[in-house]
């Protein structure tokens, strides 16, 4: 299976001002997740994604749209 390219949540983070310990507390996440879902080493889960996207008002459009530019296809 094909590994997810999250590299806009850390983006997705700083544009909302927040904090890996403010960001891992809102959805009940360690520090180190959140640093894991950042970097690519661990795919987040559907469910925890998709608080992500809610906390970061970011839509499921723009997550396909950042994970096809960010893999070169856009």
């Amino acid at each position: 299976m094909e590994k997810l390219n999250l590299g806009w949540l850390k983006r997705a983070r700083y544009n909302k001002n927040l904090t890996v310990e403010q960001v891992a507390a809102s959805i009940g996440k360690t520090r180190s997740a959140i640093w894991r879902y950042e970097s690519g080493v661990t795919d987040p889960t559907v469910g925890t994604l998709c608080q992500l996207l809610k906390l970061y008002d970011v839509s499921v459009t723009d997550v396909f749209y950042q994970t096809r530019e960010g893999d070169g296809h856009a």
